[in-house]
């Protein structure tokens, strides 16, 4: 087996130029980019997000021998809402895309507001996911939305917060992530300060932040109404079903994230058979990617999958 390869900044920035294409479903329109070569991992993005923001959470994968496929969920860029509204159809959109694609069984990643529609994947069509990866992912009812202040809401949930979000990424990077660690974690303001510090001073983790705000800043427009519909459809969720997950399944979480709860990823680990807990410590919601051991944490996840597919 090769030796496993970390993501570098040039391998993050490529995802954003990688082109993207629409099938027609039997139940809409769903748009994808289809990334690498080997076997298939369906990569579903969060909020805001698209296609290019599900390249770049499994830019890990694709490097270690996995071809990412990454649809852009319902009231992203090109994929209209109407292909799958509530949390159930968003996840039979994923189904339906396979079957256009010719794909029969994957694996698949969810993180954040993608875990909805991956998870409602593997327990309403278990015969279509092999193995299941949740990055921090919502099982349970979201109410940051309710929680969340003026300010933020002007920041995170505006075109005007999104043309601050770029401005500030593109002159003063360390005020971004010392905003994103400050809304998504719970960390002290001490430990904020030496995570900006370590994310400055790596090229992978910055070039990851700069991405991850593109893919939530441009064509804002365009990712405008599944904001609102991803708010709108966990808002109200109690607790995912869960119990007919029968593929085996590894639950990702920060112990110090302050978007999705660390409950969530509990109850989807005592919820699933077959599932696996692991803790980034003193992960934030992005902990995975910016975490003082992310790269570690990411070629355990890449490990894990390889193996099952050996």
């Amino acid at each position: 087996m090769n030796p496993y390869r970390p993501a570098k900044a040039e391998d993050y920035k490529e995802c954003l130029g990688h082109p993207s294409q629409v099938v027609d479903t039997s139940v809409g329109p769903v748009e994808y980019a289809d990334m690498g070569e080997g076997s298939v991992l369906l990569s579903v993005h969060g909020g805001p997000g698209g296609y290019d923001q599900g390249l770049a959470i499994s830019e890990c994968f694709r490097l270690n021998g996995f071809r990412v496929i990454a649809p852009s969920r319902p009231g992203y860029l090109g994929t209209p809402l109407s292909s799958g509204q509530s949390l159930e159809s968003q996840a039979d959109a994923l189904a339906a895309m396979l079957d256009t694609l010719g794909l029969d069984k994957v694996a698949v990643l969810g993180a954040s507001a993608g875990g909805p529609s991956t998870y409602l994947l593997a327990q309403n069509h278990p015969d279509r996911v092999s193995a299941l990866i949740e990055i921090d992912s919502v099982c349970m009812r979201y109410t940051k939305a309710d929680e969340i202040s003026k300010a933020e809401e002007l920041l995170f949930l505006s075109k005007a917060g999104m043309w601050l979000m770029d401005f500030l990424m593109s002159h003063f990077p360390a005020a971004m992530v010392k905003s994103f660690l400050q809304t998504e974690s719970t960390l002290d303001k001490h430990e904020i300060r030496e995570r900006v510090k370590h994310v400055l001073k790596d090229p992978a983790k910055i070039a990851m932040v700069e991405v991850l705000s593109n893919t939530m800043t441009t064509n804002y427009e365009l990712r405008k109404s599944g904001v609102a519909n991803d708010l709108d459809t966990m808002r109200p969720l109690d607790r995912l079903p869960l119990d007919k997950v029968s593929c085996p399944a590894l639950i990702i979480h920060g112990d110090a994230d302050n978007d999705v709860p660390p409950a969530q990823a509990e109850y989807a680990a005592h919820s699933i058979s077959d599932a696996e807990l692991y803790w980034i410590e003193k992960g934030s919601h992005m902990g995975f990617w910016l975490a003082d051991g992310a790269e570690s944490v990411q070629q355990y996840a890449v490990t894990w999958l390889q193996d099952k597919f050996r």
